[in-house]
């Protein structure tokens, strides 16, 4: 349970991340979400290959 909690909090972190990174380069509202997704899914595959969890959570389960 911890584990999820900690793997949702990461996911937060990356998009909120990405969409700062959006703001600050003045897009729009679709702009912003795409980049925060973007920013979320590679951020979570990059730290999952880095901690050599093969294959990436985020690919091999899907809620």
């Amino acid at each position: 349970m911890l584990l999820i909690v900690l793997e949702l909090i990461g996911i937060a972190v990356f998009a909120a991340s990405g969409a700062v990174a959006a703001v600050r380069a003045r897009l729009d509202v679709f702009g912003v979400i795409i980049l925060a997704l973007t920013t979320a899914l590679g951020g979570g595959i990059i730290r999952d290959v880095l901690l050599g969890v093969h294959p990436p959570t985020s690919l091999r389960s899907w809620p």
